[in-house]
């Protein structure tokens, strides 16, 4: 079982059978969650980035500790949730961002260009400070069955 100890900067691999952690790494990460195992063996993060200030999703090796790809903002395009967050690699090898406390979701290129980009348009407070967090956006595959979005509840 892969776990996040998040408030230890830590992710680890736990064998349940043996109940015990079997494999563990501390990295630059600071409030890491969602890791996740890709097709090509590494692993996936979302890194809060509470020490910073700034948030970043790292693909890294998981045998030598490299990191292999990552995504961060920048002064044009800031990227921080300092909660929350999931990232999703996707099958034409983008990644798709949720940037929960910002509302803002978004689909990054290995290049790290923005393809597309959603801010939640939910707002409270007196001058719309808030914003309604987002706190995890799937893409669905084109084969997801939608006949049940215009259907009507009988009554």
């Amino acid at each position: 079982m892969l776990i996040s100890q998040r408030t230890l900067n830590q992710i680890a691999v736990v064998d349940l059978d043996q109940e015990k952690i079997v494999w563990t790494m501390r990295g630059s990460f600071k409030g890491q969650h969602d890791p996740q195992v890709l097709p090509n063996g590494n692993l996936l993060l979302f890194d809060n980035g509470v020490a910073t200030r700034e948030s970043a999703v790292i693909e890294f090796d998981p045998v030598t500790s490299q990191t292999r790809w990552e995504y961060r903002g920048n002064d044009e395009r800031p990227f921080y949730s300092h909660h929350c967050g999931t990232v999703q690699r996707l099958s034409n090898e983008n990644t798709l961002v949720t940037e929960s406390a910002g509302g803002r979701a978004f689909e990054v290129t290995p290049e790290g260009e923005i393809v597309w980009e959603f801010h939640n348009p939910h707002r409270a407070g007196e001058h719309d400070e808030y914003v309604a967090t987002l706190f995890e956006v799937l893409r669905l595959p084109p084969d997801f069955p939608t006949d049940w979005i215009n259907a009507r509840p009988e009554k």
